[in-house]
């Protein structure tokens, strides 16, 4: 099979920061038989052939009529286990996407995944399925918010045959409710086509754009004296987040509210779940080891009131991904204004996504 056009749709996409940040997102192509999937932890903005895994399609699609098991542990490890099963790359060591049973269930020769803040505005917005429809009808199909894996994969297989008999026709978009987008296309003419339909009917619902030019240059000063007052306080460095609208979220503890959860598991694996929310510089030491005797880990946010958003991590490079996400969260959270309000994910999801076995795989793959 020829994985040139797949490269060049994925490189595409994957180098445009409004579409994918960091190692989000995948993209596939298939036959009759094959499937080839974005591996797990790669970045589609460079990433070449190698980059994806074969796998048998037929495989990965009879593990819809397999029964697994209640426990989310039991389920996820079982579910793994078949889905690397389903592999027939010769290289052993390569791990496919997370998402990889839903690229397998599209018919369509060529699916992209993205998750691009605009689009999210709307997948995470308190009316996102409601708007969807009324702006792009039965074009789309909408997924409510679940559990990822196994019960995801269910989830749309169910869907896409329901979608199928009303319509008389396959899916070809899905917006999964805090997650993202998937557009499945036969060219990829067809995948830009669609995508640019949903850009599109989305920017004409927007009412307010977020604000992500550099501070002036005043504000810039005060935000890295800051920064360093941070890092002194806390032993660990602290690098602010040089936008204006994180001036704006920090203005108070009611402005900064709609980023206290995550709106997808992106901002879960390169942010953190919460951020902490730091009232005075004084108390910066004191809440931050509040936090982590609370929670078992360190925050990676740090929202300060009056003074900015910043990203504490003795990692550079983990700090240069968590002000991709931390800003991708403040446009969601702008955007989502547009459509009913900002809609985060559940307590419950957080912490299914925290502790699964297959983000924390990504997590150390794209560290």
């Amino acid at each position: 099979m020829d994985l040139q056009n797949l490269v060049e749709m994925s490189n595409r996409y994957g180098s445009n920061p409004d579409y994918v940040l960091a190692g989000g997102g995948n993209t596939s192509v298939k036959d009759d038989e094959t499937l080839y999937v974005k591996c797990s932890g790669t970045c589609l903005a460079d990433i070449t052939a190698q980059g994806f895994v074969a796998m048998d399609k037929n495989a990965l699609q009879v593990l819809m009529e397999k029964s697994y098991p209640e426990g989310d542990a039991e389920r996820e490890a079982e579910f793994l286990k078949d889905v690397m099963a389903a592999r027939t790359d010769p290289d052993p060591g390569k791990r496919p996407s997370v998402e990889a049973l839903l690229h397998s269930l599209f018919p369509q020769k060529y699916v992209l995944h993205v998750h691009p803040a605009l689009i999210n505005g709307l997948t995470c917005g308190q009316g996102g399925g409601e708007k969807a429809y009324a702006l792009l009808g039965n074009d789309v199909l909408w997924i409510p918010l679940c559990r990822p894996g196994y019960t995801l994969g269910k989830l749309c297989f169910e869907a896409m045959a329901e979608y199928e008999r009303k319509q008389r026709r396959k899916a070809q978009i899905l917006l999964l409710q805090n997650h993202g987008i998937f557009v499945a296309g036969d060219t990829l003419e067809e995948i830009d086509r669609l995508f640019a339909l949903v850009e599109n009917r989305l920017k004409s619902a927007v009412t307010r754009w977020s604000d992500m030019a550099a501070m002036k240059q005043t504000d810039a000063l005060r935000t890295w004296e800051t920064a360093l007052e941070l890092s002194a306080a806390l032993g660990v460095p602290a690098e602010p987040l040089n936008v204006r609208e994180a001036l704006a979220f920090t203005e108070n503890e009611t402005a900064a509210e709609p980023l206290f959860q995550p709106f997808t598991p992106d901002h879960i694996v390169y942010c953190g779940p919460f951020p902490l929310y730091i009232r005075s510089l004084e108390k910066a030491k004191e809440e931050y080891q509040a936090f982590e005797a609370e929670q078992g880990f360190l925050p990676k946010v740090l929202l300060v009131e009056g003074a900015g958003a910043f990203l504490a991590d003795p990692s550079l490079e983990s700090r240069k991904k968590a002000k991709l996400l931390l800003a991708d969260a403040m446009k969601v959270a702008v955007y989502a204004e547009s459509f009913g309000g900002a809609y985060p994910m559940t307590e419950e999801l957080t912490q299914f996504i925290l502790h699964w076995e297959a983000e924390s795989y990504r997590k150390k793959q794209s560290a």
